[in-house]
């Protein structure tokens, strides 16, 4: 059975993240959680380790945007030295197993039709997109590799041929951009898996998992390894739409229930 590994830089897990590992323990995966300080609440059969062991650091690195600043930088850099240190599977904690996750030398899965997500990410030690990907690292500087034509000209004007430090590219640039672009350049895009493999609900769609009635886990069947929740939308929506509450009937609850 494959080996998981994900991280977390929270002081504690909440319900999603905790529903996610048991997830992927319940079905035989061996998990580790890494984290740079304690985590009390990190279910028993789950294996912690110090993060610092794959990627040494004095600080959570954030992608600095007008949005909210985001720690998905950190984690988009931290599973590639995992990947390139490792023969474990990448698994981002808002992730539910369904199935056991396969084998395959490469693992990760489209979320629309041009682009492949990272949140379940394996690929092999000898891959040259991995090998792009770590190139990026907290000294990085430049023009994310998604932008081009004029407006990377713009960019590179713009610093006067520096580019700008990689904490305030925008979110994502390191992550699912980076991954299909470098997928495509190397021939690798053929290994991704379709779409309903791991996001049969796409992002847009989200809030579906927090509709009662909507879904039901018996209504995703073979071709579906694992969910993806999206959880930082996820906890968005339910403080605005649903005051923090958890949706009676929704497969959100369902999974919850199961799970925790």
């Amino acid at each position: 059975m494959r080996e998981l590994a994900t991280f977390w830089c929270g002081r504690t897990l909440g319900p999603m993240e905790r529903a996610s590992l048991n997830s992927m323990t319940r079905l035989g995966h061996s998990v580790t959680l890494y984290s740079y300080t304690p985590i009390p609440d990190v279910p028993a059969d789950v294996t912690v380790r110090d993060a610092a062991r794959i990627m040494p650091t004095d600080r959570i690195l954030l992608y600095r945007d007008k949005r909210k600043p985001s720690p998905a930088l950190h984690a988009n850099l931290f599973r590639y030295a995992l990947l390139e240190m490792t023969d474990a599977v990448w698994v981002d904690l808002d992730i539910i197993a369904l199935q056991p996750l396969p084998s395959d030398d490469y693992l990760m899965g489209f979320e629309s039709e041009t682009s492949v997500n990272n949140a379940v990410l394996r690929l092999p030690h000898q891959s040259p997109t991995l090998r792009d990907l770590r190139a990026f690292s907290p000294a990085t500087r430049g023009v994310a590799p998604h932008i081009t034509g004029a407006r990377r000209l713009k960019y590179w004007v713009r610093t006067l041929g520096r580019g700008y430090p990689i904490e305030q590219w925008a979110w994502g640039s390191t992550g699912p951009k980076a991954l299909t672009i470098y997928l495509t350049r190397h021939n690798e895009l053929r290994h991704a898996l379709p779409v309903p493999a791991f996001y049969p609900v796409g992002v847009n769609d989200h809030a579906e998992f927090l509709e009662p009635g909507r879904w039901r886990l018996s209504d995703f069947g073979d071709a579906t390894v694992c969910l993806h929740l999206w959880g930082s939308r996820i906890r968005k929506t339910l403080q605005e739409s649903h005051g923090g509450a958890v949706p009676r009937g929704s497969l959100y609850a369902e999974l919850l229930e199961k799970l925790l």
